[in-house]
C-alpha cells in the first residue's frame, strides 16, 4: 500500500498501538478495515505524525493564506501535511539471518495515519533494532526487478491525468527506512520511518485575470543545471539505502538531471489552487541550481508558450515536501490603438466592427480628412503647428491627443530608443492580449532605465543623468551648453536589430509589427511596426514623427498626420 507521505516529512512514522498475540486482546483491538491481524505473525506498528512543511517559492511571494486543504495528501501549503497508509502498502524487514522478509498483511487505524504490518515468523526471528524499509510499489521497475528491498528508482517522467494526486508517489520512488524496536509485547515491534528522497509540490497560477480562464497547463520540465554536494549525481536516480547514497551504476541511462511532467490540461487561476492544478514529484536530496519550464496553451488560439523560472542554490532535504510556486503570466503587449496624429479618438472609434484585420483589407468608414467631417467623432488629425523652413521648431500634441494616453514618447525619446535601445528582432513570439495568447513578430527595446544605465556606464554622461534630461534633446551631451530643447537635431538615428531574444528580458519591452492604416487599408502587419511620437515635424503642418522598424532596420521617419499609426506608451 503506498504510503502517502507527510508534507514536511522529516520523520515519517512514530511507533504506535501495541497489540498482543493473545487472541482475546486481538479481538478487542481497534480495527478500521474490519479484519483481524493474522495469527502466528509478528506485528510491526507505525504511526505518521503531522509535521510542518518547508516551502520553496520560485517567485519569492507568500501565498499560503487561503490555500485549500488537499483531499488526498491533506497537505496545506506551508503548514505541513498528514501522511497515511493505504490497504495495499507493504514493508520489508531484515530478519536475524540477514534475509529481507516482506509483510503479508496490513491493518489500518485512524484513517490510515497509523498502521500495523504482519511479518512472517515469530519474535525470535527478528532482532531488537532490526531494519525496516518502505519501497513503494513497483518503484524499481525501470531499474531492477519489482518488489526489491535493496533499491528504489526515482522516475524521470510523470503523467498526471488528475490534479492534486499524491497517490503516484508510492508507486514512483517514495521510500524510507528505520529501526524497529521490541516493545515488550511478545509479537510487536514499533518503528519510525525516515524518508529518503525530497518531495516537490508544484503550485502554479496566472495573475492575469483575463487570461487565466482561457489557458491550460500542459507540461512542466525541471532541469537541474548543477548538483552542489555530489556533482556526479543526478536529479533522479537509484537509492540503494546504504547511507542514503545513490546506487552504483545507477547513473548513465538510468539516471537523469531532467524530470518531465505531462499534464492533462489543468486549468489556471489567479491564486494557487492545489485541487485544480497541483502536481508532485520525488527527487534526490541535494543543493541544486534549477531551471523550471512551464508550458501553457490557449485552446482558442491554439498557441502555446513556455514560462521559465531559474533558481539557484536551492537546498532540498530528505523527507521534506517543498511547495514550488510559480506565476505563469506571460508578457503582455501594451494596450494602445491606431490613431491619426494628435487625434482625440482612435482611427476606428465608433466603427470598431468595420475595422479591417488582415493585410490589404479596406473599409470606407475610415476618418477621411478630405471628406466632409460628418461622423468623424474626433478621429481626424490635429491641424496645429506652424512649420516653416526657417523656424525648425517642434509642435507637440495636445494633452487630449491619442485618447489622453500617457507615456507616449516625443521625438527625442524615440531617437534615444532607436540609437541606444539595442533592438532585438524576434519572429512568432507569444504574448497575452485581450485574454488570449497571440503571436507577433517584433522587436525588444531597452527600457528607459536600462538606456540611462547604459549611457552612464559606457559613454560620457554624468552619474546624475535622468530620462528627463534625454527627453529634452537627443544629441545633447553633458559637455555641451543647453540648447533650445524643443528643436530637433539631425541626422536622424538608425540601427540594425540583433536577431533573437535578449538574455536579460527584464531590461526590455516588446513592440509588435502591427503595420498601419493608409486611407482605410491595413498594410504591413507582421512585417513593419510604426509608432507615433507626440512631436510634429518642424517643416510641415501636415506631418508628424514616428519610429518605424522591420527585421532589417529601426529608424526615425515622418509622414502625413492622416496615417493610422499604432500608438502606445513606451516603457
Amino acid at each position: 500500500m503506498k504510503r502517502l507521505i507527510q508534507a514536511s516529512m522529516l520523520l515519517m512514522v512514530a511507533a504506535l498501538l501495541a497489540a498482543c498475540a493473545n487472541e482475546d486482546v486481538a479481538q478487542d483491538k481497534k480495527k478500521e478495515n474490519e479484519t483481524e491481524a493474522p495469527k502466528g505473525g509478528v506485528i510491526f506498528a507505525a504511526n505518521g505524525p503531522k509535521a510542518s512543511a518547508k516551502r520553496l517559492s520560485i517567485d519569492g511571494e507568500e501565498e499560503t493564506a487561503g490555500a485549500k486543504t488537499r483531499t488526498i495528501l491533506k497537505h496545506t501549503p506551508g503548514q505541513g501535511a498528514d501522511a497515511y497508509w493505504k490497504s495495499d502498502d507493504y514493508i520489508w524487514v531484515k530478519d536475524k539471518n540477514g534475509t529481507w522478509q516482506k509483510s503479508t498483511a496490513i491493518e489500518l487505524h485512524d484513517g490510515g495515519t497509523s498502521a500495523e504490518f504482519t511479518l512472517p515468523g515469530s519474535k525470535a526471528d527478528y532482532l531488537d533494532g532490526c531494519e525496516v524499509r518502505y519501497t513503494g510499489h513497483g518503484s524499481s521497475a525501470f531499474y531492477a526487478t519489482p518488489e526489491s528491498a535493496t533499491s528504489v528508482g526515482l522516475y524521470k517522467h510523470y503523467d498526471f491525468p488528475t490534479a492534486n494526486d499524491y497517490t503516484w508517489a508510492g508507486h514512483i520512488g517514495d521510500c524510507g527506512s528505520g529501526k524497529a524496536n521490541n516493545t515488550g509485547n511478545p509479537d510487536k515491534f514499533n518503528f519510525t520511518l525516515v524518508h529518503k528522497p525530497a518531495y516537490l509540490c508544484f503550485l502554479p497560477r496566472c495573475e492575469n485575470a483575463a487570461l487565466a480562464p482561457n489557458i491550460r497547463l500542459t507540461h512542466i520540465k525541471m532541469t537541474a543545471t548543477r548538483c552542489y554536494n555530489n556533482p556526479s549525481s543526478n536529479l533522479v536516480d537509484l537509492f540503494d539505502f546504504d547511507g542514503e547514497t545513490v546506487g552504483p551504476g545507477a547513473q548513465g541511462s538510468a539516471g537523469s538531471n531532467v524530470i518531465d511532467i505531462d499534464i492533462s490540461n489543468f486549468p489556471l487561476t489567479t491564486a494557487a489552487n492545489p485541487e485544480a492544478n497541483s502536481t508532485y514529484v520525488i527527487v534526490r536530496p541535494d543543493k541544486y541550481d534549477f531551471k523550471i519550464e512551464y508550458t501553457i496553451k490557449d485552446p482558442t488560439t491554439n498557441l502555446e508558450t513556455v514560462v521559465t523560472d531559474v533558481r539557484t542554490g536551492i537546498t532540498l532535504d530528505k523527507g521534506v515536501i517543498y511547495d514550488v510556486t510559480a506565476n505563469l503570466t506571460p508578457a503582455s503587449v501594451a494596450h494602445g490603438n491606431y490613431y491619426m496624429w494628435g487625434a482625440k479618438n482612435h482611427y476606428w472609434y465608433g466603427y470598431e466592427s468595420y475595422r479591417p484585420l488582415v493585410n490589404g483589407a479596406f473599409d470606407p468608414h475610415w476618418p477621411d480628412p478630405d471628406a466632409s467631417y460628418v461622423n468623424m467623432n474626433d478621429r481626424g488629425y490635429d491641424h496645429g503647428g506652424t512649420g516653416t523652413s526657417t523656424n525648425l521648431v517642434l509642435y507637440d500634441a495636445k494633452a487630449d491627443a491619442f485618447g489622453g494616453m500617457q507615456g507616449i514618447p516625443n521625438v527625442n525619446e524615440q531617437c534615444w530608443y532607436i540609437a541606444k535601445g539595442d533592438p532585438h528582432w524576434v519572429t512568432g513570439s507569444v504574448f497575452a492580449q485581450n485574454g488570449h495568447l497571440v503571436s507577433f513578430n517584433g522587436i525588444w527595446l531597452r527600457k528607459k532605465s536600462a538606456i540611462v544605465a547604459y549611457l552612464k556606464a559606457n559613454e560620457s554622461y554624468p552619474s546624475t543623468l535622468t530620462w528627463d534630461d534625454l527627453k529634452m534633446g537627443y544629441r545633447r551631451m553633458a559637455i555641451e551648453a543647453p540648447r533650445d530643447l524643443r528643436q530637433i537635431y539631425f541626422p536622424y538615428p538608425s540601427s540594425i536589430p540583433t536577431l533573437g531574444t535578449p538574455s536579460n528580458l527584464a531590461d526590455y519591452f516588446f513592440l509588435p509589427t502591427l503595420g498601419s492604416y493608409n486611407n482605410g487599408t491595413l498594410i504591413s502587419v507582421g512585417f513593419a511596426g510604426l509608432y507615433w511620437s507626440t512631436s510634429s515635424t518642424p517643416f510641415s503642418i501636415k506631418e508628424g514623427f514616428y519610429m518605424v522598424f522591420s527585421k532589417a532596420k529601426v529608424l526615425l521617419d515622418h509622414g502625413h498626420r492622416s496615417i493610422g499609426i499604432y500608438t502606445q506608451p513606451f516603457e
